[in-house]
């Protein structure tokens, strides 16, 4: 019975396809030049230039083999013999490369974060998983090796990947996006959302796979799961695994997450779940997931009802379904978005604004996807009594900003441009100058989302008579992600011909308006 088949998808910056820097061996540093400290010399997972046999000692596996060595078949020798094939895969092995520094034998390769110029990052997961079938980075429950191989086939998809080819001419910051130091340090622009959604959204649509696995840097997975969670027109499982700590690293995570994810997919009780975190054996749901802190264990559910759906067991256990629309129901899915978008731009318009969205394969195009940008309030932060919009300079500026982008002949640039102010919680309102200011936003044809602090423990209340949507529990980012999916379903606000002086009729458009939108912030 052939395998079921999942496509493992490389995204930025992704620490869980990371490792620690590879330093040269004892055993390949020179007379006089300083040894690692320590008895043991430094291994790395390997490949074999050509068979070599060897004789391995008996009874040196564990402290108790001799022990219990009446266990075990006598051979009689004192050791076993086994060739090692280069096809084998990566065994544990001195590294012994070298720094070229223009002297004759080179020089070793140090400790030193980003001090040898070469990318940690893997370009895609295949060597980590080879690397955990190989049991060079921990064997399964059962003491055996093959936990991912066994399981299922991959398909590894480099769709933002955290490295890259260099010397073939991919680019940091537009084939590859790593963290660390530069010059590979980058990271990607809204484009990469579309890149993202569009080649997610193919690959699970062939019928090929069981499901799609994620792969990202834990600060910025959160997102684009969500981002995933909207858009991916399927019922098929999506999972995401992050990693606290590189592969490969003392007590690293990584690794067990990817099995974990795996058997989630696999489980058959992922369908029809939408995207999710598998993180520390248990399931996030993607919108209500965040990271709190730079060490295994810490992420949590937002929102103060709940995420968590499940846990990894054995067995896998889905406890709770999101209530929420998402993938093949989300109203903003990427099958459901139209070829061209089409609005009333201001409100006294009778013939519509078209934006072309999507290619004629359906694919969104990078340069469309919505510029929307996060104000934030705090306490003290009233520039004047008087709360005048014009002491919101950082908002004006991209009001200004965005009005010329919309207004140029360009047809690359972007066209649709929204804010979200993070407010007080649970009310989401800031100074009366940012309203003030993000009140014109909304007249210049802007749409705002307002949203609690931080972590919201519960709901924005509604208020149908101000010119905001309200983002429920939704924390800054994740309103920010669902109002650039919106605007490719609903196009801008329509204008008011004075943003600070609208008459009753351009304000009963834009009210109209938001509600639609609002709609859409009270089911995803």
């Amino acid at each position: 019975m052939p395998k079921p088949k999942i496509a493992v998808f490389s995204g930025p910056r992704a620490t869980v396809t990371n490792s620690p820097p590879l330093v040269t061996s004892n055993k390949a540093r020179l007379s006089g030049e300083p040894l690692l400290p320590g008895r043991f010399d430094h291994l790395v997972g390997q490949l074999l230039h050509e068979p070599v046999v060897v004789r391995i000692r008996k009874w040196t596996a564990h402290p108790l083999e001799e022990d219990a060595r009446a266990l075990y078949h006598d051979n009689g020798l004192d050791y076993y013999e086994v060739e090692l094939r280069p096809e084998d895969g990566p065994y544990l092995l001195p590294y012994m490369a070298r720094r070229n520094d223009g002297t004759p034998n080179g020089a070793p390769f140090g400790s030193g974060p980003g001090e040898d110029g070469r990318q940690h990052h893997y370009p895609d997961a295949s060597r980590v998983f080879a690397d955990i079938d190989r049991t060079i980075s921990g064997r399964s429950d059962g003491g055996v090796g093959n936990p991912l191989d066994t399981r299922a086939e991959y398909d590894f998809i480099r769709v933002l990947p955290p490295s890259g080819y260099t010397q073939r001419g991919e680019v940091p910051g537009i084939d590859f996006f790593a963290s660390g130091g530069p010059p590979y340090s980058k990271f990607p622009t809204s484009a990469g959302l579309a890149r993202a959604a569009n080649m997610v959204n193919a690959a699970l649509a062939t019928g090929d796979y069981a499901g799609g696995l994620w792969l990202e840097g834990s600060p910025t997975i959160e997102e684009t799961l969500y981002w995933l969670n909207l858009l991916v027109d399927t019922d098929l499982p999506i999972a995401g695994a992050a990693s606290q700590r590189p592969h490969g690293q003392l007590a690293n995570d990584g690794d067990r997450n990817l099995v974990d994810a795996i058997d989630y997919i696999l489980s058959g009780q992922g369908n029809g779940v939408g995207a999710v975190g598998v993180l520390d054996e248990q399931l996030f749901a993607s919108r209500e997931f965040k990271k709190a802190d730079d060490r295994p264990g810490n992420y949590k559910a937002t929102g103060g009802h709940g995420g968590i759906l499940g846990s990894v067991g054995p067995p896998v256990t889905v406890w709770y379904r999101p209530n929420y629309r998402h993938t093949s129901s989300s109203s903003v899915r990427l099958t459901a978005l139209p070829t061209r978008l089409e609005f009333l731009d201001a409100a006294a318009d009778t013939t519509p604004t078209g934006i072309d969205l999507k290619d004629t394969d359906g694919a969104l195009f990078g340069h469309v996807v919505p510029r929307v940008h996060i104000v934030k309030y705090g306490a003290y932060m009233q520039a004047d009594v008087e709360g005048s919009p014009d002491t919101e300079v950082d908002i004006l500026a991209r009001i200004e900003q965005g009005l010329a982008e919309r207004d140029s002949a360009d047809p690359t640039s972007c066209k649709l441009h929204g804010f979200v102010l993070e407010g007080a919680s649970p009310y989401g309102f800031g100074t009366e100058g940012q309203v003030a200011a993000l009140t014109v936003a909304a007249y210049t044809g802007m749409p705002v989302v307002k949203v609690g602090r931080a972590d919201p423990g519960g709901r924005v209340p509604s208020n149908a008579n101000d010119a905001f949507i309200e983002g429920s529990n939704l924390d800054a980012n994740k309103a920010r992600l669902l109002l650039i999916a919106a605007m490719m379903k609903l196009g801008r606000l329509p204008r008011a011909a004075d943003p600070r002086s609208p008459t009753a009729e351009e304000r009963a458009a834009l009210l109209a308006k938001v509600e639609e939108y609002q709609e859409i912030f009270e089911t995803h």
